[in-house]
């Protein structure tokens, strides 16, 4: 990349120039979005309603899409009904509760009179005025309504427990077929647009099977560098892109992530980088050309870069063989920093 160029034909003599030069890697790349995932089914059935298309933006939870759910409704229904049952059931105004308290009463108030019964006889056995015998059953029947308080008392217990364990599970069953029915309704988990629909109503859904794509947050470029350039790019360094679907425009970006990995696919390693001047119109996915400035130097000496001989020296006009000390290069140039002056002449290895 040059910010001045020379004439397209190279005389047979040159001398040094002073001009802009931008040493940059090529990558080739896609716009993406910052946070991009699959709208995936969590059931099986068919598309019965699209709420959105693609294009369109969402708020996190907005639903996107309905899956046929007829029998899940049926299973809905009939664990609402099965916990409002129980719920009644567990009410102290439920008719097995209400009889059982009141044979509790009964029994507590058997008991009552028994005990009063029975501290009587003892008073009146220890006076001779009832017999032992008199005094044995009064006893007999105060334990026997001792005991049917106990029983009555713990027939409560079991049902109000029984009642309550039965109210969880059906609470419990109507819950997991409420998370079950949600299942049929997709949702979007993020701020952002539809990027893209793959399912048209009407069409079998499978579980796990995408149905849409969610882009959002920054709008980035994802670049492909090649193997024998990433030990170039760093953090920060300037991009300089145009789009294929306006290739007269060019953007700037700055390398934000490298990737570690070596993308086997693509065969090559992936950088992304934040777009400084969004388009207008910026298409997710559109494919780009781009170039990663790893250096640039402003009025720098420079020479063609074919005038370059190995071991980085050059010929002069007069024949003889001069050393340099070489910067940046670029497709096109050399940057001379030491071993000629302006004044220099050069020419190409053939031309001798």
């Amino acid at each position: 990349m040059v910010l001045s160029l020379a004439s397209c034909e190279q005389p047979q003599s040159v001398q040094p120039r002073q001009t802009d030069i931008v040493d940059a890697v090529f990558a080739s790349g896609q716009v993406i979005s910052e946070q991009e995932y699959l709208v995936t089914a969590n059931t099986e059935g068919y598309l019965q309603t699209s709420f959105v298309e693609a294009g369109v933006q969402v708020s996190a939870a907005t639903p996107l899409f309905k899956i046929s759910n007829g029998v899940q409704v049926q299973n809905l229904t009939n664990a609402e009904a099965n916990y409002k049952d129980a719920l009644a059931r567990a009410q102290p105004s439920a008719p097995e509760r209400v009889q059982l308290d009141l044979q509790v009463e009964q029994a507590q108030a058997q008991l009552a009179l028994d005990q009063k019964n029975f501290n009587r006889y003892q008073r009146l056995l220890k006076s001779g005025a009832v017999s032992q015998l008199d005094f044995e059953k009064a006893e007999l029947q105060y334990e026997n309504a001792l005991r049917n308080v106990r029983i009555q008392q713990q027939a409560l217990d079991d049902l109000i427990g029984s009642r309550k364990l039965a109210l969880q599970n059906a609470e419990s069953q109507w819950k997991i077929q409420q998370e079950n029915n949600a299942d049929y309704f997709l949702s979007s988990a993020i701020d952002g647009q539809v990027l893209e629909v793959y399912k048209k109503a009407g069409e079998l859904v499978r579980r796990g099977e995408a149905v849409a794509k969610i882009g959002g947050g920054t709008q980035l470029i994802k670049l492909f560098v090649a193997e024998e350039d990433i030990n170039e790019i760093a953090l920060n360094q300037e991009v300089i892109f145009n789009l294929n679907t306006n290739k007269e425009a060019t953007y700037e970006a700055v390398v934000y992530k490298i990737y570690p990995s070596f993308n086997e696919q693509e065969q090559s390693f992936e950088v992304e980088a934040l777009v400084k001047n969004i388009p207008k119109q910026l298409f997710h996915n559109s494919q780009l050309q781009a170039n990663i400035v790893i250096g640039k130097r402003a009025d720098a000496w420079v020479i063609p870069k074919q005038y370059l001989l190995q071991g980085d020296s050059e010929l002069l006009k007069n024949g003889s063989r001069q050393a340099i000390q070489t910067g940046l290069r670029t497709g096109q140039w050399v940057e001379i920093i030491a071993g000629l002056n302006p004044q220099t002449e050069l020419i190409m290895p053939e031309a001798l």
